[in-house]
């Protein structure tokens, strides 16, 4: 396999990985909202623990292929300038593309403890889980600072090139997360106030 193939593959699965990680926040919150409530009067399937264990297993194979997919780029060492492991899991050491793969590499830490915390949730006490679980915005944030900003063929000194499909379908992503985002702030806003005045 070519090292031109493996890139490709690296970002093919980088870019799954972030979908369905998008997929599962965004289900996530909305899971946790009125509107599931609702929607699960209507439809059986989104009764009981079932949506948490769908939530649960899309989040688990994002964030899989997600974690390894520097794995491929290990791999190429021409086009990577001898890129190995603990260029990967320290930050700001690789050769090239420095400061873009050392975003990577604290993103791949945030969506670890993320993880982690997920699979002990039941051991955790229910304020410390959800503290940690908002790691999954700054994850997000390093996550699309690495993809967007770093070389697709991890050339020196390159500058981003947003004409490229997968830059555009993360430029995609990024534009829902934040729209999402903003949503879910206004949304929080209103409910509080509505507190408020039922208070009065």
């Amino acid at each position: 396999m070519s090292e031109n193939t493996l890139l490709w593959f690296a970002r093919m699965i980088a870019l799954v990985g972030l979908g369905l990680l998008i997929f599962s926040s965004v289900g996530g919150v909305v899971m946790s909202s009125k509107f599931t409530a609702k929607v699960g009067r209507r439809f059986a399937w989104l009764k009981g623990n079932r949506i948490f264990t769908y939530h649960r297993r899309i989040s688990l194979i994002g964030a899989s292929l997600f974690l390894l997919h520097p794995i491929p780029l290990l791999f190429s060492p021409k086009t990577t300038g001898g890129l190995n492991l603990t260029n990967v899991l320290l930050p700001f050491t690789a050769s090239r593309q420095t400061l873009y793969t050392g975003f990577g590499t604290l993103a791949f830490y945030v969506l670890l403890v993320v993880v982690v915390s997920s699979l002990l949730i039941k051991r955790m006490k229910f304020k410390d889980w959800r503290i940690l679980h908002y790691g999954t915005y700054l994850f997000l944030i390093l996550g699309f600072a690495h993809s967007l900003l770093i070389s697709a063929e991890y050339k020196p000194g390159e500058l981003f090139d947003f004409e490229e499909p997968e830059k555009q379908i993360l430029l995609l992503m990024a534009t829902i997360v934040v729209l999402f985002v903003i949503w879910r702030i206004i949304a929080a806003r209103r409910h509080h106030a509505n507190k408020l005045s039922r208070a009065t």
